[in-house]
């Protein structure tokens, strides 16, 4: 059977049609952003939580997507692990809390990567002044050395907290936001070098879970 050259050069361009859509398909998933890369180069980034959600799952957003998730976990005596996972499920951090080893802390966590190692601890502070307000807390390097401390800001309508590092540079804004239906907390991102971004969400979570505690103590 013979083919007459028009319906080769239709062939031909079918053929290469294809092959354009399956190279495109190919470099669009070579070239997929993981979940730490989003969050480093995101400006903003939102946190939210339903408030008729029985456990600890909070969806995290860049650009108004869903990008990931931290989910509570109850499956260690020491107490709560947080995770932090992309939509496919993969680790990217935890963090878990553990003894102090600073006095001046009221609580302490240590923060791991996606393979389990530690990267650092979040220590939140032991408030002896009576006229201090609001909630401290410190970042710590795998060292134990210091490299940033949240503050929270007063006379807000809603919890507002900056965190800095120790020369007062400006590195986040946790902010929480009205939203019905869901617990909102806005990060601004100013620097992501000094403090790693998922360090951030995880305190956003760590503030959420004490105000909530707080609340059903009263």
């Amino acid at each position: 059977m013979k083919l007459s050259r028009k319906w080769i050069s239709c062939l031909i361009m079918v053929l290469l049609f294809c092959g354009s859509i399956l190279n495109c398909r190919a470099e669009s998933s070579d070239t997929s952003t993981d979940l730490l890369v989003q969050l480093n180069e995101a400006s903003t980034i939102t946190v939210k939580k339903s408030w008729f959600s029985f456990n600890k799952n909070y969806q995290v957003y860049v650009d108004g997507e869903k990008v990931g998730e931290i989910q509570g976990l109850y499956f260690n005596i020491l107490g709560e692990r947080l995770v932090l996972k992309d939509l496919d499920g993969e680790v990217y951090g935890s963090e878990q809390q553990i003894k102090r080893w600073n006095v001046r802390l009221n609580r302490l966590a240590q923060v791991y990567n996606g393979a389990d190692e530690t990267v650092g601890f979040i220590g939140e502070q032991v408030v002896r002044d009576f006229f201090r307000f609001g909630k401290t807390f410190h970042f710590y390097d795998v060292n134990r050395g210091e490299i940033a401390v949240s503050k929270q800001k007063i006379f807000h309508i809603f919890p507002e907290y900056v965190i800095e590092d120790l020369t007062g540079e400006k590195l986040y804004k946790v902010k929480k936001k009205f939203s019905l239906f869901r617990t909102t907390y806005e990060i601004t991102v100013y620097n992501p070098n000094v403090l790693p971004v998922e360090q951030t969400l995880f305190l956003t979570v760590i503030l959420n879970s004490i105000n909530e505690s707080d609340k059903d103590t009263e």
